[in-house]
């Protein structure tokens, strides 16, 4: 019967605690709220916000064009020629005087000779 008393005690402190706690944090957010919206409008004043703005876009775009186009091509030769970050083991293909990664042929070997016989290419290699 005690056990129970105190087990409902401490359930109770746990969820006081808890509260407190939840109440800190949400005064934490509403902080730290006031102080980017004070920011913000120290550093882009209301008056001209809209010009700054307009500014900062024109001047960044540049730039966010150019990272996002070497970011497209690092993932595109990435997954093309090191077989998503994995080094790709190559062949000699069996027919033909090109090379090509192992696991195409070893996946497939009989189609691969299938469609080397009636002519039609094998794909894409990569």
């Amino acid at each position: 019967m005690q056990n129970t008393m105190e087990l409902e005690k401490n359930e109770e402190n746990i969820k006081d605690y808890v509260f407190e706690k939840l109440k800190e944090v949400v005064v934490f957010l509403q902080y730290w709220w006031e102080a980017v919206i004070h920011w913000s409008d120290k550093v882009f004043p209301p008056d001209s916000r809209a010009d700054t703005l307009s500014h900062w876009v024109h001047v960044a775009t540049p730039f966010l064009i150019t990272g996002l186009v070497i970011l497209m091509l690092i993932c595109c030769v990435k997954r093309c020629c090191c077989g998503g970050g994995r080094a790709v083991r190559m062949m000699k293909a069996p027919g033909r005087n090109i090379r090509m990664p192992r696991n195409v042929f070893e996946r497939n070997p009989a189609g691969y000779f299938q469609n080397l016989r009636s002519g039609n290419s094998v794909g894409n290699l990569c």
